[in-house]
């Protein structure tokens, strides 16, 4: 997709943010194109709200063009290739990993190490349409326990989406298309990557441990699979300006690009004081978990059956995921409080 640096000015004007274009351009921008919404909202979303979290950072717009056969990897090998990669990405696209050859996610997940140990980070939203996936979306009878992929790689932060403060209602939950979220927050296990060591012991409480929720039998999931979302943000009602109209977008891609901007941060903060970039940030965030859990506002309510639909007329499977206590396939670990996250990782 594409963005209009118009409509990006005109958002931070509208918001009294610091007005600065972006930086970099990489790949096709087609402005002409925001007239049509759908042309350009993930686009827009993205780096309006990165932007407007990470004021004054160094932003890079990356596309990959509309002919790719595999969009993600042609992506990452690129960045790769690169001298000087930007040290954040904010993804909000993903493919259903049934339909991703696995040499290619092999691939995809061997750069993202390799960036990895240059400190990188990669964060990759979770997708819209709950545990089924978009394709069930228009066939019910595609329900079921479909991953998203690049959200499912060991080595993406991958971010889900709740609802609530910004509604006026205190209760922070799971966004749900049910309860007005517009999307479902998306969330599950891969059939093709085993759980990582360090998320071993967050999945199996859930799995076994959770309470007044019902797990699916574990022989409709990949149950020893890599679960995601790792963590999540606010993911319902943002204003965006698209085409120079101010429209209202909900979606995980609205809650990655904020988790993005807040690690750009404290990557500014700890550079500024000596210390390294964040890198791969997975292991530490579940290690938070168990001896800081203040750094996340567990969610406990909602689940994933639905997808991307009206409350109305909500299109649900029969299956999906409850939140718990903890880790859950919908909220992961929970989202973030940004002052305490800051404050521990200042110093380490």
């Amino acid at each position: 997709q594409s963005y209009d640096p118009q409509d990006l000015t005109a958002f931070q004007t509208q918001h009294n943010l610091l007005v600065k274009p972006v930086d970099y351009l990489i790949g096709p921008n087609d402005p002409q194109s925001c007239t049509k919404i759908e042309n350009c909202s993930e686009g827009s979303l993205d780096i309006q709200y990165l932007m407007a979290i990470a004021q004054n950072a160094t932003t890079v717009y990356w596309s990959i063009d509309s002919n790719s056969q595999d969009p993600f990897l042609d992506w990452i090998v690129a960045v790769s290739s690169t001298n000087r990669p930007p040290l954040v990405h904010s993804i909000s696209y993903g493919a259903l990993e049934s339909s991703v050859p696995l040499d290619q996610m092999q691939r995809f997940n061997l750069e993202a190490c390799k960036l990895a140990l240059r400190g990188v980070t990669i964060v990759v939203s979770s997708g819209d349409d709950g545990a089924g996936n978009y394709n069930a979306r228009e066939d019910l009878k595609q329900c079921g326990f479909n991953p998203s992929f690049p959200a499912s790689s060991p080595y993406v932060l991958s971010v889900g989406a709740t609802q609530g403060p910004e509604s006026g209602y205190k209760k922070e939950v799971a966004c749900g298309a049910e309860t007005g979220g517009q999307i479902s927050t998306g969330g599950g296990f891969s059939w093709s990557f085993k759980t990582p060591q360090w998320q071993y012991q967050a999945v199996q409480d859930y799995l076994f441990g959770s309470k007044n929720i019902t797990i699916p039998s574990i022989s409709e999931f990949a149950s020893t699979g890599r679960g995601y979302p790792d963590v999540a943000a606010l993911g319902h009602g943002y204003s965006v300006i698209i085409g120079g109209k101010s429209i209202s977008l909900s979606g995980t891609s609205a809650s990655t690009p904020v988790i993005a901007g807040m690690l750009t941060l404290i990557n500014s903060e700890r550079m500024n004081v000596g210390k390294s970039p964040l890198g791969f940030v997975n292991p530490l965030m579940y290690y938070l978990a168990r001896i800081r859990p203040d750094v996340f506002n567990d969610v406990t309510e909602g689940n994933n059956k639905c997808m991307t639909s009206t409350p109305d007329k909500p299109i649900c499977c029969p299956t999906g995921f409850d939140a718990a206590k903890g880790w859950d396939p919908l909220t992961g670990l929970g989202s973030i409080n940004f002052d305490k996250l800051r404050d521990v990782l200042l110093h380490i």
